[in-house]
């Protein structure tokens, strides 16, 4: 199941928690199904003993989301004080229940924040056990200023090639995270450590973003079927568009690669533009910038069975290419589902439905035909992770020659 947990704290069907596949491709489509990552986390005196927790709790969340193994994703934890300490090395652990249990007995250390000199020290560490040519990842989480230079330090992280994300809580100074990561890009702060929670899928998209290409050779048809009923507020719409720009951005454009299709449906569906129609991003952006919403009912049957011969060659669909249909919606449909979305897989075509808000997970589950390419989101926020993902499984599922 995937279900990628929200920090708006509504409840969802219990749709079990989602993995990055980053070693689920044995199809060799995914540039990176290997990384190694080190926590390097703040143990000075300054932290309450309830907020030392709460960073435990985020190290072990974050692992969860990776799929570790020996020649996978591989954590390491590093505490520091005014002394840093190897809590564990990369190489200790290599299942996700093993890296949780050692995480939940680390004690805090106490004492002053040295934060230089255990950058320093996480040099040596990385070269004692990193593989080559895997992605290297250092996470430093601190609540306060430090008491030496981090700069230098950080900087010769970077030039081995280590990619440090800084994560301030509290007290922590913006300008000095920003010289431990490099850049703004990488660096995150919170007010508090409870807040931690919230950064940890802007986090993990950044990690996927820079250690994973995007597909090579893939091609694919792929149509996107999208409700503007009038219970879409219009920052939602825009929202479902800014998604739909990420598939475009992220997917190779071209009539012998990826070909992408837009219809929208209310009471009637409507097409935008036709699987061929546009051969280049910029294209594509445009016509997916100028969609207005329709505004009545959702007669989401209805759009299933109108969607179907978009894949068609007449329509520009490609017979030999592997076909995909994403709905997305955010309420329930009007209308049967079940026949209409079979009569498409059965032509093997791939269905993802992700359902937003108030739409009906058992519906949804008619539509894609199984609980597994069934995303279920509490606000439109949460499309944005979704694109990586969805993409994910497609890139996955496609055979890239």
């Amino acid at each position: 199941g995937h279900n990628l947990g929200q920090p708006s704290g509504l409840t969802k069907p219990p749709l079990g928690s989602f993995t990055f596949p980053f070693v689920s491709s044995q199809l060799g489509c995914v540039d990176t199904e290997e990384a190694d990552i080190y926590f390097l986390i703040d143990g000075s005196g300054s932290i309450y003993p309830n907020d030392f927790q709460d960073m435990k709790v985020f190290m072990n969340e974050m692992i969860s989301m990776f799929q570790v193994s020996a020649n996978g994703v591989r954590f390491g934890v590093v505490q520091y004080e005014s002394i840093p300490q190897t809590e564990f090395t990369i190489s200790q652990y290599n299942s996700v229940k093993q890296l949780k249990e050692a995480v939940r007995v680390i004690q805090q250390l106490g004492g002053g924040t040295n934060t230089g000199d255990a950058l320093r020290y996480m040099k040596s560490l990385f070269v004692k056990a990193a593989r080559d040519s895997v992605p290297k990842l250092l996470i430093v989480i601190t609540d306060g200023e430090s008491q030496d230079q981090v700069t230098k330090a950080a900087e010769e992280l970077r030039q081995e090639g280590i990619i440090i994300y800084a994560i301030g809580v509290k007290n922590a100074v913006k300008k000095e995270l920003k010289d431990i990561a490099g850049t703004e890009d990488r660096m995150f702060f919170v007010n508090d450590f409870d807040s931690l929670k919230l950064i940890k899928h802007d986090i993990v998209q950044d990690i996927l973003n820079s250690t994973w290409m995007s597909c090579k050779n893939m091609k694919a048809d792929i149509i996107l079927l999208v409700d503007s009923s009038e219970s879409i507020h219009p920052v939602d719409f825009q929202k479902m568009k800014d998604f739909m720009q990420l598939i475009v951005n992220r997917s190779d454009i071209g009539s012998d690669k990826v070909q992408i299709g837009l219809l929208q449906f209310s009471s009637e569906p409507q097409e935008e533009f036709q699987l061929n129609q546009y051969g280049s991003k910029a294209d594509l952006r445009k016509a997916i910038s100028g969609i207005r919403p329709i505004k009545s009912g959702t007669m989401t049957g209805k759009a299933l069975t109108f969607a179907s011969s978009y894949f068609d060659e007449p329509k520009g669909g490609r017979s030999r290419v592997k076909q995909y249909l994403i709905v997305i919606t955010d309420g329930e449909a009007q209308d049967i589902v079940r026949e209409p979305a079979e009569t498409i897989r059965e032509k093997g075509i791939t269905i993802y439905a992700i359902g937003v808000l108030h739409a009906n997970n058992s519906q949804l589950v008619e539509i894609a035909g199984s609980q597994d390419r069934v995303f279920f989101e509490d606000n439109f926020d949460s499309l944005t992770f979704l694109e990586k993902e969805i993409l994910f499984e497609i890139c996955n599922l496609e055979d890239c020659k």
